[in-house]
């Protein structure tokens, strides 16, 4: 075919190359040279639930009583378990009895839910007044606790003596067999002590309570 009339028939075709190439621009999805596609992106998996952390409830019902000097009267512990997962025992103590006043709790274990019994009995020479013991329950093998209050009134008895010993004072040196008064109570050193408050050692400590005055 002569030269005239090829270059009619090339420009043609690079046109409609063009035509076509621009065709499938328009209907796809333009990204600047050189830049990735875009990944798919997927909602996050749901976190897991937390762990329900042990706890356990303890009461006294009733939460009073009143007692002469010289008798004994008791109240029931309840208890329950929360959230316990493989934990199922409570441990059992009370404290707050003043001299005079013992107090226990039977049984001393207990499985949630149950009950235990509170027993309070005083000597003849209990000082009147009106004293809270704390009952306090503790699951076995964990940090959970829960803590209730009796109120304890003791009536009758004796009246407690005056206190004869000069308070105690905590720059004084005492060596053993001195006695010191304070809060009520007598005190008598078993040892060398300088500064350590009666009341304050434990039964091994230092000072002996020698009973209210």
């Amino acid at each position: 075919m002569a030269g005239p009339v090829r270059a009619p028939l090339r420009a043609l075709f690079a046109g409609a190359v063009t035509a076509a190439v621009a065709g499938v621009a328009l209907t796809g999805t333009a990204h600047a040279v050189g830049a990735p596609v875009p990944a798919q992106v997927s909602s996050p998996s749901p976190s897991a639930s937390g762990v329900q952390v042990p706890a356990i409830l303890v009461q006294v019902g009733p939460s009073s009583g009143t007692v002469a000097a010289g008798s004994s009267t008791t109240a029931t512990v309840s208890t329950a378990i929360i959230n316990n997962g493989s934990y199922t025992s409570i441990a059992m103590t009370v404290s707050g009895a003043p001299a005079g006043v013992t107090a226990s709790v039977s049984p001393s274990s207990v499985s949630g839910g149950s009950s235990a019994v509170l027993s309070v009995s005083t000597v003849s020479t209990a000082v009147p007044g009106t004293y809270p013991l704390t009952v306090r329950g503790v699951l076995t093998g964990t940090s959970a606790t829960s803590s209730a209050t009796y109120t304890l009134t003791v009536t009758g008895g004796a009246t407690a003596p005056a206190c004869s010993a000069a308070s105690w004072v905590g720059t004084q040196v005492y060596t053993g067999g001195n006695t010191v008064s304070w809060k009520g109570h007598q005190w008598s050193a078993k040892w060398w002590t300088l500064g350590e408050e009666p009341g304050t050692t434990g039964q091994w400590g230092v000072w002996q309570d020698l009973g209210p005055c």
